[in-house]
């Protein structure tokens, strides 16, 4: 088997030279060994001279505005450049806090949560990335670039009878394989300019600088853990690759020993549970934007505000029935979402025109409505969120569909049943709203 794999390698190495003069992007790696990768000091260096000194048990999250801010007693919490840890999604704000509260008493070392935030307002946002000033160095220190551009292999081989050699030969061959099938799907989704860099290495920067900023942190942040160069997180991060297989190839290339795997998938674990809450509430925000485009429909209306009279400059319980009657009319069909906030136009309007002194005091107004004009039993299907769209806040109210007639029951108004027909709000007359009311309801009881 040894003599097969010097055969396989050294073939390899040729046709990866040939490929270079002709600037392919395709070819098949067996590599096994160890390479000097470039570290990546700027992360490092700040994990390593900068921590948190925090007492668990004075952590906690205050909600300002539409945003959570973590407090270590009476105090905001700080990063090492006096940057305060406040993030509009709650559930980031409960990872950061949580992680502290693990490493309490202890260097924090990997991937943790506060690290990573810490490092992205301490570092990348005042400074910007510091990757593009090094990108060159970066590219020539992977061996993976090595091997893809130049048929290049820096590193000692293991010795057939190292415990680990068959294991780095299948491990760095399913590897070369996925990042071969990277290339090849990705060519034809990302525009790679014709210049004197060679098509893999430009196909990796154009790659890593589409990454969303968090994403770029994370690269970073494993690479400097790892020393784990450039294309191995990054091809981890795009979901090329597992957490498994990105560990055992640092194994496999003798860059980290057997004895760190389980500190190595803990630090990717927690990288991607960092980038997974910070994706849920990309994703709403996504969808909120995603209806906004789509427009008015069946199950889509928009109301500019929930109680105030634009016009009249003054609240107007004609207004609050506007967003009632369509909640009703979404409960009584097959639901639907109200967004408020919203003109008829799509553009934003904002909440903030409601002139409530803040979103709780909105809010509480909003389920007061829904729970006296449309009864306490239609709170378990009716769901409601903010979302920051322009610099304006939109009340997204998402209504499924009920189990029982609603009927608006609202004071100074004559009682109603509303049903949605088209982009619109019906209301039915006695006759009618009995036959719908039969035909949809009564069935099911």
């Amino acid at each position: 088997m040894f003599l097969l794999f010097y055969l396989i390698l050294f073939a390899f190495i040729l046709q990866n030279r040939e490929e270079g003069v002709r600037h392919s992007l395709v070819g098949e790696a067996f590599n096994v060994g160890y390479l000097n990768f470039m570290i990546m000091y700027d992360f490092a260096d700040y994990q390593n001279n900068n921590f948190l000194e925090v007492n668990s048990e004075q952590l906690d999250i205050v909600r300002c505005d539409l945003k959570y801010q973590i407090f270590n007693g009476a105090k905001p919490l700080l990063t090492v450049q006096g940057k305060e840890f406040i993030h509009e999604s709650e559930r980031v704000a409960q990872l950061i806090v949580t992680d502290l509260m693990f490493a309490q008493g202890i260097r924090v070392r990997n991937a943790l949560a506060p690290v990573l935030y810490a490092f992205q307002k301490d570092v990348f946002e005042p400074k910007g990335d510091p990757f593009p000033d090094k990108w060159e160095q970066i590219l020539e220190s992977d061996p993976f670039v090595a091997i893809k551009t130049m048929g290049k292999v820096n590193f000692q081989s293991l010795q057939p009878e190292e415990r680990l050699f068959s294991f780095a030969f299948i491990s760095l061959a399913a590897l070369i394989r996925s990042i071969n099938e990277f290339v090849n799907s990705t060519m034809s989704e990302i525009i790679v300019q014709e210049t004197e860099a060679h098509p893999f290495s430009e196909l990796i920067r154009v790659s890593y600088t589409q990454l969303t900023a968090e994403k770029k942190i994370v690269v970073q942040t494993l690479s400097g853990l790892h020393h784990s160069g450039i294309v191995l997180p990054l091809v981890l991060i795009l979901g090329i690759i597992s957490p498994t297989e990105y560990t055992k190839g640092l194994i496999a290339l003798k860059i980290q020993d057997e004895s760190r795997l389980s500190d190595i998938l803990l630090d990717v674990a927690q990288s991607q549970d960092y980038l997974e809450c910070l994706e849920q509430r990309t994703n709403s925000t996504r969808q909120t934007g995603l209806l906004i485009r789509e427009g008015e429909n069946e199950t889509v209306e928009f109301k500019s505000t929930l109680r105030w009279d634009i016009r009249a400059g003054k609240t107007n319980q004609a207004v609050e029935r506007a967003c009632l009657k369509t909640m009703a009319a979404f409960l009584n069909s097959a639901g639907g979402a109200l967004l408020i906030g919203v003109r008829d136009d799509g553009s934003i309007e904002g909440i903030e025109s409601d002139k409530f002194v803040n979103e709780d005091k909105f809010l509480l107004h909003l389920w007061t409505l829904i729970r006296t004009c449309l009864g306490r039993d239609v709170s378990p299907y009716i769901r409601t969120t903010l979302e920051k769209m322009d610099e304006k806040t939109v009340c997204m109210v998402q209504c499924q569909q009920s189990n029982r007639p609603v009927f608006l029951r609202q004071p100074g108004f004559d009682e109603a049943f509303y049903i949605r027909v088209g982009p619109s709000s019906n209301a039915m007359d006695i006759s009618e709203a009995l036959k719908y009311i039969a035909d949809h309801f009564n069935k099911n009881e």
